[in-house]
């Protein structure tokens, strides 16, 4: 995988990113409206928004390829690899999940559940619960499933290209083979080889065929045809009783559909006739970390709070929803500009 002459930004895949984002939060705001009042918001279709996790596994396996896949074979790269990977995802979950745990406290002082050790520890180091219990910040079971992939590709950047390859392909031959044998497994191993780290290899595919566009002259035009009839045939195979729990196939297409739509961007905005995206686009994207990370805490709070003075009418079921969504947005957002973007500009010049 060659390196590039020069740092290429693709501002299409941070709008995507966020939009992505939005569409978890949008998923969010109205399952919690749901719970809260009894009302179905949007015909149920809302549950898609939760594909929004699907696209990112894809576009981080895309990214970290991007961004690294030159270092493979590199082991002097290793440190700055760790340290920006820690600082991309670990002080933004230690801050909130330390405040999450601070209004558990509060309730369980108030007569609540008693706070559950293994549960916490499990929280702050991103592993699975010896109980499978959901982590503090209920988002940060996505989080798993990215520091595992930082884990693996490191030992990729450490190996080199060839045994890069080995890693990934065996990676998913064995998730593949685990799922079509109906394996029962809990905790790490269920960690390890669920249906969705097949995303995160659809995504470095997606990179290689990136770095490879010159020579394999790839039309964007077909690329996002194809990518549209693949997803339109994962999300009709989707069940949302299941909810994030989906067959193989079902991640299979939508990786794959993900990585196309990515690939496709990525081409057309390094083409002729791209277009320049508006800030507050983009800006969703550069926020879209503190948006996932905090949004729930937030959407709950508001929402739990709403449904009590608003009146039975159906309408008001997606006034509290869209107040409590903006409300939510909002206060990501100084969480982004006064937290997340500081201490990531603080970890480039640290981690050098």
């Amino acid at each position: 995988m060659a390196v590039s002459p020069k740092p290429i930004y693709l501002s299409s895949l941070q709008v995507f990113r966020g939009l992505a984002a939005m569409s978890v939060v949008v998923y969010h705001a109205c399952l919690f409206t749901e719970r809260q009042s009894n009302r179905v918001l949007l015909g149920g279709y809302y549950h898609f928004g939760e594909l929004g996790v699907d696209f990112f596994f894809v576009l981080s396996g895309f990214i970290i390829a991007f961004i690294h896949g030159g270092e493979l074979g590199m082991p002097q790269h290793a440190p700055r690899y760790v340290c920006r990977r820690f600082f991309r995802v670990y002080p933004l979950l230690f801050i909130l999940t330390s405040a999450k745990l601070g209004l558990e406290l509060v309730a369980w002082m108030r007569g609540g559940a008693p706070p559950d050790l293994s549960r916490i520890i499990s929280s702050y180091l991103l592993l699975p619960a010896p109980d499978g219990a959901m982590p503090v910040i209920t988002a940060a079971w996505t989080l798993m499933h990215e520091a595992l992939f930082y884990a693996l590709f490191l030992i990729a950047l450490l190996l080199g290209r060839r045994a890069s390859a080995w890693i990934l392909g065996g990676w998913m031959a064995v998730i593949v083979l685990t799922n079509a044998a109906g394996a029962s497994l809990h905790g790490m191993p269920r960690l390890i080889f669920d249906a969705h780290n097949v995303e995160f290899v659809f995504g470095v595919i997606a990179c290689v065929l990136f770095r490879s566009r010159d020579r394999l002259k790839i039309s964007p035009a077909w690329l996002g045809i194809s990518a549209l009839a693949v997803l339109v045939l994962g999300a009709y195979t989707y069940n949302p009783i299941g909810g994030m729990d989906q067959p193989l196939a079902v991640r299979i297409l939508l990786g794959a559909g993900f990585a196309l739509l990515i690939l496709m961007a990525g081409l057309w905005e390094q083409g002729p006739t791209s277009i320049t995206w508006p800030k507050w686009l983009c800006w969703f994207g550069d926020a879209s970390y503190s948006i996932y990370l905090g949004h729930s805490m937030l959407l709950m709070a508001g929402i739990s709070a709403g449904t009590k003075f608003i009146p039975t009418a159906e309408w008001s079921g997606y006034g509290v929803a869209i107040l409590s969504t903006f409300f939510s947005l909002a206060v990501c957002g100084l969480l982004w500009l006064w937290v997340e973007r500081p201490l990531l500009r603080w970890s480039r010049r640290w981690c050098q």
